[in-house]
């Protein structure tokens, strides 16, 4: 009898097992293939075939539980009260173990069609190139497979986690255009530096109204004041009724010209609509050239050609000399050529070079000789302004009592326009932002300016 209740429990076990080992890991197999959204991958029918399919195994295997369940009670009881089995009982344990294996079989199949997906899933384009495990591989290789089909009495097994579908690793692009990156664009455009402007600032300032700058000059005064009968009068007797002495004065109608400083950018009215800010950005880029190209003028014009007659073209020679001589020497004896025409200087325009090299200046010990690296006030020499400017040309200084030497007229202050009458641009869609001003230098006192070449020879 012992061997009956044996022959029962062995058939409820191996349906039991049946499920916890086969059906219930296909399952969730199953599950987590289609969250690893195979379906994407073109297979929709066979995934619903599976998932009927199990489902079917499902109920097959609750109902043979059940019949198995009610078989094994009646044996029992059978046995209890008869000491042995009908042969009605035989038969239908006979038919629950054959639909016990039809039932394997079908759980077989499924499986192999479910590892026959894995594979077309894991063969798609993308996929190619080096070994690729299954689903099935990688659950039967699995710790949890292992644990769930070795131990007495499991009847759940743990998920196991398959990975990723994709070989290659989501990698960001570096540089420039990258596809999951939004980029961080500033507004704006980045300016390059500009030049300090300061010769303006030397000079006194007018407006004029005109297109030509006339002043009256005097050119030669000679001077005979002295006693009446003196040595210089007609007649040496000295005393009273003698002719007195006589000066003379000569003067010359001297004019500037105004001229005029202009350049301009052509320009499509699209990008000027589709970018606001580049018009202002142009208006100032123009605007900053014309102050450039005035402050050149206004040092180095030569008087040709429409340009200004500038101060360096206007200047006197230095005639101190250059032997023996320090850039120190050099320039307290501009000073002084400009003091003996009876006007003090302002101040000496030198390279920032030049300038550097006079504030390196050293005695015998190594110390500066004026310059004090700790506390440098603003930039002087002698008492008399440093204007350091590259539009100076390196090697060369001016000295001036500045405000005496020249005077500015602006006839039009800078000013930039937008107009599309030049050349073919109206048919073109093109415009022309035009900058330009009018201005003249007149030049009153040549002698107030001294140029010269600057030394550091000690």
């Amino acid at each position: 009898m012992k061997y009956i209740k044996l022959a029962i429990h062995l058939i409820a076990l191996a349906i039991q097992t049946l499920i916890a080992m086969i059906v219930l890991p296909i399952a969730a197999v199953l599950d987590t293939y289609a969250r690893k959204n195979l379906l994407a991958y073109g297979a929709p029918e066979n995934i619903k075939e599976l998932h009927e399919a199990s489902q079917k195994a499902f109920e097959a295997m609750g109902e043979n539980i059940k019949k198995v369940q009610e078989i094994a009670s009646n044996a029992l009881e059978e046995v209890r009260k008869e000491g042995t089995l009908h042969g009605k009982t035989n038969e239908k344990l006979t038919e629950l173990g054959e639909a016990g294996n039809k039932l394997a079989e079908n759980v077989k199949e499924l499986r192999d069609r479910m590892q026959d997906l894995e594979q077309k899933g894991a063969h798609k384009p993308g996929n190619d190139g080096g070994q690729v495990k299954s689903i099935g591989q990688l659950v039967a290789e699995s710790e949890e497979f292992k644990f769930a089909s070795t131990s007495k009495g499991a009847r759940n097994m743990n998920p196991v986690n398959v990975g990723s579908f994709h070989k290659t690793a989501i990698l960001n692009a570096t540089g420039l255009n990258q596809p999951l990156v939004d980029e961080h664009r500033l507004a704006g455009i980045i300016m390059p530096a500009m030049r300090r402007l300061t010769i303006r600032q030397l000079l006194p300032q007018n407006r004029t109204t005109s297109n030509l700058i006339e002043f009256a000059k005097e050119t030669l005064f000679t001077n005979n004041a002295g006693p009446q009968g003196g040595v210089t009068s007609p007649t040496v007797a000295g005393g009273e009724g003698e002719i007195k002495p006589e000066s003379a004065i000569t003067f010359e109608l001297a004019n500037t010209p105004v001229i005029t400083l202009a350049h301009f950018v052509p320009a499509s009215r699209q990008v000027l609509s589709d970018a606001p800010m580049l018009q202002g950005y142009i208006d100032g880029r123009l605007s900053y050239g014309l102050k450039l190209e005035e402050e050149d003028e206004l040092l180095n014009g030569d008087g040709t050609a429409g340009q200004l007659t500038g101060l360096v073209s206007s200047a006197t020679a230095f005639t101190g000399g250059a032997t023996n001589q320090t850039a120190l020497d050099t320039l307290l004896k501009a000073f002084l050529q400009i003091s003996l025409q009876n006007m003090e200087a302002s101040g000496v325009i030198l390279h920032p070079t030049d300038w550097t090299n006079v504030m390196m200046l050293k005695d015998t010990t190594g110390r500066y000789l004026f310059a004090d690296p700790q506390s440098m006030a603003a930039p002087r020499v002698w008492a008399k302004d440093v204007i350091a400017t590259a539009s100076q040309t390196q090697g060369q200084f001016l000295a001036g009592a500045f405000t005496l030497a020249a005077e500015i007229f602006d006839r039009e202050d800078a000013t930039v326009r937008v107009a599309e009458q030049h050349s073919d641009f109206f048919v073109r869609n093109m415009v022309a932002v035009l900058a330009e001003e009018r201005l003249a230098l007149a030049i009153y006192r040549a002698a107030a300016i001294v140029k010269g070449a600057i030394s550091y020879a000690g």
